[in-house]
């Protein structure tokens, strides 16, 4: 069913209204603000405690399209995480699916969404264990099954990311125009990018940097297959498991109408150090899990060009950061061997899928 927007913070931290959502009585309310490792794109996220730090504890994020140069990449103007709350979208989510956004409100020319508090159960930069991969798996499957095909993702009011964005958003185009922000995240694009030139193989070069400066060939072909709702940034700071074996899957702000394999590029670019084994038996678990729940739908033949057209996708998305890992920045150090196989992973999935464009 949809949902309303309220006015202001004001009203989404009213004791009133988190008495209803808690079901216990919520008499004081005070926010402080949290700083958080994986929030790199300009939003902000404050900790809101109640009861003198005695009652329910919930997590607010403010969102403004002025602040989140990502937001700005990828023409995010009504807030997706807010669209598909407000739609009622987020209600149709397999149960295994906590989304965790309890409210919405205006805020200034911003949005504010009001969280369930689940920090304690992400997984940021811990490696993920058999089961923990298993289930994501399955749950991702499970969602992509739900959704394949669905309608209801042609409405404009979802607010969804266009699939053009999906391979822009950290385009050499993107870095040098958000460079002189405060976010980090940018100029790594750029000196990412410069490092794919530097080793990377001059044909695989060649092909990714014609993508980036225009993906049509690449989305078209996408489109050519099967469509399902991808969340877009399905990725460890956004992952966690909590006690009944569902599923957190936070940050909404990515998500698209796209094949299922767009959603596996970016879990294999942004997990691909934390994951228990290799790439192919994620890739061979997925299929496993997405052929269970589609039946007769699920066919080998959009399955596989689809992959190979997803998986050039996750370069084309991620190779900037896979390319800086594998050398010289901080956040691979600790697994560069990895990287530096990964990178070469990665480039052969390129030459695999180009004569697919």
């Amino acid at each position: 069913m949809p949902h309303a927007l309220l006015d202001s913070i004001e009203d989404l931290i009213d004791t009133r209204l988190l008495s209803s959502i808690a079901g216990c009585s919520v008499t004081s309310v005070f926010t402080r603000d949290l700083v958080a490792d994986f929030a790199k794109s300009g939003s902000s996220l404050l900790v809101v405690e109640t009861n003198e730090g005695r009652g329910p504890r919930f997590v607010l994020k403010r969102v403004n399209i002025e602040h989140d140069w990502l937001m700005r990449a990828t023409d995010d103007t009504r807030c997706r995480s807010v669209t598909l709350w407000q739609s009622g979208l987020f209600d149709l989510l397999p149960e295994r699916i906590e989304h965790g956004v309890l409210a919405c409100a205006h805020d200034g020319n911003g949005y504010a969404i009001l969280m369930r508090d689940v920090g304690a159960s992400l997984l940021a930069n811990r490696r993920f264990r058999e089961e923990q991969n298993r289930l994501f798996l399955d749950v991702m499957a499970e969602m992509h099954a739900c959704f394949l095909d669905d309608p209801q993702l042609d409405s404009t009011e979802l607010g969804l990311c266009e699939m053009r964005h999906v391979y822009e958003m950290f385009s050499l185009r993107t870095g040098a125009r958000e460079i002189a922000g405060i976010d980090e995240v940018p100029k790594r694009i750029v000196e990412g990018w410069e490092m794919v030139r530097r080793v990377v193989a001059p044909d695989v070069v060649a092909i990714v940097e014609t993508l980036l400066q225009d993906c049509t060939p690449l989305c078209d072909a996408l489109s050519r297959y099967p469509q399902t709702l991808v969340h877009g940034d399905f990725r460890h700071s956004n992952q966690g498991i909590i006690s009944d074996r569902r599923v957190v899957l936070l940050d909404w702000q990515l998500a698209t109408k796209a094949p299922p394999s767009v959603e596996l590029g970016r879990y294999l670019g942004a997990n691909s150090a934390l994951l228990p084994g290799t790439k192919e038996e994620t890739l061979a678990l997925y299929r496993h899990r997405l052929q269970h729940f589609l039946g007769s739908r699920f066919d080998p033949r959009w399955w596989t060009p689809q992959l190979d057209l997803g998986l050039l996708g996750g370069f084309v998305q991620d190779g900037w950061a896979i390319a800086l890992k594998a050398t010289s920045w901080h956040v691979g150090a600790a697994a560069r061997d990895h990287w530096e196989i990964d990178l070469r992973w990665w480039t052969e999935r390129v030459r695999a899928a180009v004569d697919l464009l």
